[in-house]
């Protein structure tokens, strides 16, 4: 009996890393370390050619970045010049149909890596999933329930995005301390530390390879790895090594293989699906091939 089975085997990837804690517990700087190692830049002008940033903070990212147009900067390391490259856009406003603009607008200009500080902002800030979901809901009589149901195939296009980038991607969450009030054995109430609470989805750290939360002192606590040498692991101040670890274990497996579009587009049950897939196809600068195909997927979808 034949099986649509196959063997598995390992396949070389590109790093989806996710980076929670409050504010100025390191997580740009250690973002912005990371892609430099992963996408192999060395000098300033490396940077500003190969990361795509998405500056959601007011602008915080320029602490780190120095003028390319100063004599020599553009060939100096990081170290040298006191500052990063990258290029980067900020936001004013959150939707995430935007940010997906703004992810296949980096994938076709040849960035291998995207930054993203903070993903916080595309849930609760001005035109953001919650704002989305509130909006929905009046056009359906305030049933909040309703408005979940017409944004949730939006924040799985913006989640598809991100994941499909066809580089590293590093995305920072805000995220602040949670407490609880217990009882303890003396009957006297007492305030215990749960951890860090990012201020996005639940669930959202199922996405990515590695997850790691930030304090104040700059110590990095991997909460989640895929990379067993990296899990459970607490780094103070992490730099480049951290970026080698992971980096040895993205490349070690064969050459990712294309994707089966006939097989993806049969999978389509609605437009819906048809668009992220689209969007996937804009990222991998394969519309052109393929518009044919899904035009006739789309028309028998209508259908």
């Amino acid at each position: 009996m034949s099986s649509r089975f196959m063997p598995a085997s390992r396949k070389k990837a590109k790093a989806r890393v996710a980076l929670a804690g409050p504010s100025g517990s390191g997580k740009t700087l250690t973002g912005l370390k990371l892609l430099y190692t992963l996408t192999g830049a060395q000098t300033v002008a490396d940077g500003i050619e190969r990361i795509a940033f998405v500056d959601t903070e007011r602008d915080s990212a320029d602490k780190y970045a120095v003028n390319p147009e100063l004599p020599g900067v553009g060939d100096m390391t990081p170290e040298e010049a006191g500052g990063y490259g990258f290029s980067k856009i900020s936001p004013v406003r959150y939707d995430p149909r935007q940010l997906v603009e703004l992810i296949d607008e980096a994938a076709l200009a040849g960035f291998t890596g995207f930054m993203l500080d903070s993903a916080s902002h595309y849930w609760f800030g001005p035109g953001g999933i919650l704002e989305l979901v509130d909006l929905f809901a009046r056009n359906h009589g305030g049933r909040s329930m309703d408005g979940w149901k017409d944004v949730r195939p939006i924040e799985r296009a913006y989640i598809e995005a991100l994941m499909s980038f066809p580089g590293h991607v590093v995305v920072c969450l805000r995220s602040k301390q949670k407490y609880e009030i217990t009882e303890g054995s003396d009957g006297k109430k007492q305030v215990s530390k749960l951890g860090m609470q990012p201020d996005q989805r639940d669930g959202l750290e199922y996405e990515f390879d590695l997850v790691g939360d930030l304090d104040q002192d700059h110590y990095l606590r991997v909460t989640k790895s895929r990379c067993v040498a990296l899990s459970d692991q607490v780094i103070h101040k992490p730099d480049a090594e951290l970026g080698h670890q992971l980096l040895d274990w993205l490349d070690n497996g064969e050459p990712p293989k294309d994707l089966d579009w006939p097989k993806a587009l049969a999978a389509c049950a609605s437009r819906e699906d048809l668009s992220v897939l689209w969007q996937r196809a804009q990222r991998l600068g394969k519309t052109q091939k393929l518009r044919d195909a899904f035009n006739a997927r789309g028309a028998e979808i209508a259908a």
